[in-house]
């Protein structure tokens, strides 16, 4: 399924109805972009040790966010709070606000949501720790400004304040280089992500090409009205229902001799991105989705692409190169996307592909029970390998 139209934000449009608003200090902004869609922009503003931002995401519900940040004389965080309203989401579950206090070696953290608030003291062990979300690319130039005099590869914490560590503080390493380009490497985001700065540390652009955020970012001088932008979009999402996710989860079921197999599988989208070569590198082992690993189930011994398998789960992978791509059946079970171990292969085979005339927008894994094979095909790519059922032994 193509996402619907109102998500995509084309960027010079977005800059078209530039805000008029002013306020004292600084001001800048960021536009992030997934493919040909614009998944949040932000505008940030900053007078003295006060930092304040507003975003507006579609990644995938409409977000509206709105925090503030109190710098030390240190540089480091001394206060954050955020504020985020989701006009779509189910009753008591719209608004949501988050506070962070750095002193005295320990961190305050509160959450609300709702009538639930949680108030938790912590101890903090790094030397400066920072609040982080995936999509909130105010939050990567509050990182880089703060780090901006620490020695390379210090420990630097990071409150997950959304998503799916939520609650949890982790840790973030930078390693610069000459040419002004910093690396980040944390487990939030699985994998190295690049950032562009200036000499004060503040980020120009940031890259997650190499990370499961595959988002592109960059500083901007002027932002949209942010009320009318959101005003529109969060009409719009409630017209025709909200988007679960950026790749849904799926799956894929099919009866094949006495046997069940079942695929359980994330589902991106091209949205205009190169796929083999570009999102997909060659001679680099691919999760074969999105998100969590791509599991296989089946109810009965078979075998897949000549490789005997019995009844059971397992993770499929797969490793594309210029002159074809191997199908990786592994045994390790339950884990991320980026986990992939490959102590536990059970085979690397070669499957069969195709070239398609019609290029396909959603990435897809059937079971097609005439041949019977399974089938995975996006873009102009279709890969398959025979299935056979039957004892292995």
């Amino acid at each position: 399924m193509k996402l619907p139209d109102p998500i995509i934000l084309p960027f010079a449009a977005l800059l078209v109805t530039a805000s008029c608003a002013a306020e004292r200090g600084e001001r800048w902004g960021f536009v992030a972009t997934l493919g040909d869609d614009t998944t949040s922009v932000e505008r940030v503003t900053r007078s003295g040790d006060r930092i304040v931002s507003e975003a507006i995401e579609t990644a995938p519900m409409v977000v509206r966010r709105r925090w503030e940040a109190t710098l030390a004389p240190d540089g480091s965080l001394r206060r954050w709070t955020m504020d985020t309203h989701i006009p779509n989401a189910l009753p008591g579950e719209t608004d949501l606000h988050h506070e962070m206090e750095l002193s005295g070696g320990e961190i305050r953290l509160v959450r609300q949501t709702g009538s639930e608030t949680t108030d938790r003291t912590v101890a903090d062990p790094y030397a400066r720790t920072l609040p982080w979300n995936a999509f909130v690319y105010g939050t990567y130039d509050l990182l880089m400004l703060v780090a901006h005099d620490l020695p390379d590869s210090t420990s630097i914490g990071q409150y997950f304040f959304e998503g799916w560590s939520d609650g949890n503080i982790g840790i973030a390493r930078l390693t610069r280089s000459g040419d002004g380009t910093v690396t980040l490497n944390h487990f939030g985001i699985g994998g190295r992500a690049h950032a562009e700065v200036d000499e004060h540390g503040r980020m120009l652009s940031f890259s997650g090409a190499g990370t499961t955020n595959l988002q592109e970012a960059r500083r901007v001088a002027e932002v949209p009205d942010l009320d009318a932008l959101f005003t529109r979009l969060a009409a719009e999402e409630k017209a025709r229902g909200p988007s679960p996710s950026l790749s849904p989860r799926d799956a894929a079921h099919a009866e094949v001799g006495g046997a069940t197999l079942s695929v359980d599988y994330g589902r991106p989208f091209a949205r205009g991105r190169s796929l083999l070569g570009g999102i997909i590198p060659y001679d680099r082992v691919w999760r074969t989705g999105a998100n969590a690993a791509t599991h296989l189930t089946v109810t009965a011994p078979i075998r897949l692409a000549g490789v005997p398998l019995d009844e059971g789960t397992y993770t499929l992978w797969t490793l594309p190169g210029r002159e074809g791509v191997r199908l990786i059946i592994n045994q390790q079970t339950g884990q991320w996307g980026t986990a992939y171990g490959p102590a536990h292969d059970i085979a690397r085979v070669p499957m069969e592909t195709e070239t398609l005339e019609d290029e396909i927008e959603q990435f897809a894994i059937r079971v097609d029970p005439a041949g019977p094979r399974l089938v995975m095909e996006w873009g102009t790519f279709r890969w398959s390998s025979p299935i056979e059922v039957g004892p292995n032994r």
